[in-house]
């Protein structure tokens, strides 16, 4: 009874919809009956009988549904499991309709009323089996439909784990290019400006920080990533001061955005890598907006042995767009310039 009451709890909507047809249906039979307004009549029971009769046709549905699902391996298409359990249900509708209507005509000695002739008979038993085609397809059609939704609803809960699982892969990738490619700076400034090398440490240390707080979050602000972009470049200049410029344009910093952490800094990082700046020519590393995005741009210069990226956070980068917003980055590349547009993921859709 508890399971009863509880699965009509949990379609209550579908009850809602079968009690408002109920109402229209018998209100409908009663106009069509009547051809006047003169001679029309509404019985105020016939609607709560029809809706009762509604419910039960929608219980035995899913119970018949429930059962065969579960005990039976039929392989089977779609539409001849339709068609079974409608089969089913109707035999066990007409059945238990005849039985209980002869059961109560016995009682109350109505039974040449009911059973008199053989229209009767077929007459009542059509209404039977009418009901049972409509309710019992509407039935049926909703279960399947909360069904297709409740296993749409797994889909997108794997697909979600799925990606988050992967995002915490490419994640664990960066998090360590970060740490060895400034280590790899630091122990230069060793062996050139101790001094230097200790203030370098010291912000370096307020950095690694704040990433390892960020590897644990799948997006964070423009604001927050912005300004550990322009941290991490201060800390650049501490060795290469007067060869690389960051302008950051105001309407970036006027955006409300999130992003995957770090994709800024390891795009300022790269220019820096991967291009050879000095006084008379430095690298000038731009971040503006564009339609529908946000452009890191900087000029080239390239070493004389010039170094062969692995392209693992371009990759790492374009992966996590990718599983957040459905769009890819953008990457343009000659001579002259290097650039790379973000694509813009809304922040109301992760609120």
């Amino acid at each position: 009874m508890r399971n009863l009451v509880r699965f009509l709890k949990g379609n209550s909507s579908f009850l809602i919809f079968l009690f408002t047809f109920s109402w229209l249906f018998i209100l409908r039979n009663e106009l069509v009956s009547s051809r006047t307004f003169e001679n029309f009549s509404f019985h105020a029971d016939a609607p709560f009988w029809y809706f009762f009769k509604a419910v039960f046709i929608f219980v035995l549905v899913a119970f018949i549904k429930k059962k065969i699902n579960t005990n039976s391996n039929l392989k089977i298409t779609l539409f001849k499991k339709h068609v079974l359990f409608l089969g089913v249900g109707l035999v066990c509708y007409v059945l238990y309709s005849n039985l209980s209507s002869l059961l109560i005509s016995t009682i109350f000695g109505t039974f040449s009323r009911n059973f008199g002739t053989l229209y009767q008979v077929v007459f009542t038993n059509f209404s039977i089996v009418l009901d049972f085609v409509i309710l019992g397809s509407f039935s049926l059609a909703y279960l399947y439909f909360k069904e297709n939704q409740q296993q749409q609803k797994q889909v997108n809960e794997y697909e979600i784990s799925k990606a988050r699982n992967e995002i915490t892969q490419l994640r664990a990738q960066l998090n360590p290019h970060f740490l060895f490619n400034n280590l790899n700076v630091l122990d230069h400034l060793i062996e050139e400006d101790t001094a230097k090398a200790s203030s370098f440490l010291n912000h370096f240390s307020e950095l690694y920080r704040y990433s390892l707080f960020s590897a644990d979050k799948e997006l964070v602000s423009l604001h927050d990533e912005l300004t550990f972009s322009e941290g991490y470049f201060e800390l650049m200049k501490v060795k290469y001061n007067g060869y690389y410029y960051l302008t950051i344009e105001e309407k970036v910093r006027a955006l409300e955005i999130i992003l995957p952490p770090f994709c800024i800094q390891v795009l300022v990082e790269n220019a820096i890598t991967h291009n050879r700046g000095t006084t008379e020519n430095p690298i000038h590393i731009n971040i503006e907006t564009v339609e529908n995005g946000i452009k890191i741009r900087n000029n080239k210069v390239s070493f004389k042995n010039k170094r062969k990226g692995n392209g693992v956070a371009l990759n790492n980068i374009s992966k996590q767009f990718n599983l957040f917003s459905k769009e890819s980055i953008s990457i343009e590349e000659n001579d002259e310039y290097f650039e790379v547009v973000l694509p813009l993921i809304n922040l109301k859709l992760y609120d």
